[in-house]
């Protein structure tokens, strides 16, 4: 219950904002977060770009449309997240296309570095890793599932290609990471987001 109290706290965005806020960065070469650096503006940039094109192409599958209409309870759906987060970008218009197949769901954001009382409560093998959907029943004021930063299947390519090539750098990973993303269409995504919202609502009725 503590750390539910503090994230309703916090002045949180929708996801219109949200967007609105990544286009305004990309287009003012700036970024949110503590730091402006160049990496950062530039992924801003980038990830403005990816939102656009997921979010015109990237179609949910039919057993997820017909599936998630069982959905009864009200739930708060709250990401963490940055401008600069390529996961994040690659996700969240997915998680905003599911969302809006339930009609229960309210989704908002907020930015890990003005909240980081928050991210340090949702920390990945003690990672500061976005995004983070943090689901939370609003009518038992209770926090029903975390999910992030990104698909299994996904972390899983990952982690095999950091033990097959340690010696990686991190711009040779983050784009195996993108292109993953873009054979991947978002199916992997969908598939495990439907498994777990029925655990959440299994969950949440319990």
């Amino acid at each position: 219950m503590q750390r539910i109290n503090l994230i309703l706290s916090k002045a949180s965005i929708d996801y219109s904002t949200y967007c609105n806020k990544v286009f305004s960065f990309a287009k003012n070469e700036k970024t949110s977060g503590l730091e402006q650096t160049k990496e950062r503006i530039e992924a801003t940039q980038l990830n403005a770009q990816r939102i656009k094109r997921i979010e015109k192409h990237t179609n949910l599958l039919p057993e997820i449309k017909t599936g998630l209409s069982q959905i009864k309870n009200q739930w708060l759906w709250i990401i963490i997240t940055e401008s600069w987060c390529g996961d994040g970008a690659q996700n969240i218009p997915i998680l905003k296309k599911i969302a809006d197949e339930m009609p229960n769901i309210s989704l908002q954001f907020i930015w890990r570095d003005e909240n980081i009382d928050v991210m340090n409560e949702y920390l990945t093998n003690g990672n500061k890793a976005i995004p983070k959907l943090i689901c939370i029943d609003e009518q038992a004021i209770k926090e029903i599932g975390v999910w992030g930063p990104r698909p299994i299947t996904i972390q899983d390519k990952v982690n095999t290609l950091k033990k097959e090539q340690p010696e990686i750098s991190h711009d040779e990973l983050v784009k195996n990471i993108h292109l993953w993303y873009a054979k991947d269409k978002g199916e992997s995504l969908q598939k495990e987001l439907f498994t777990i919202i029925k655990q959440w609502r299994d969950k949440a009725n319990n």
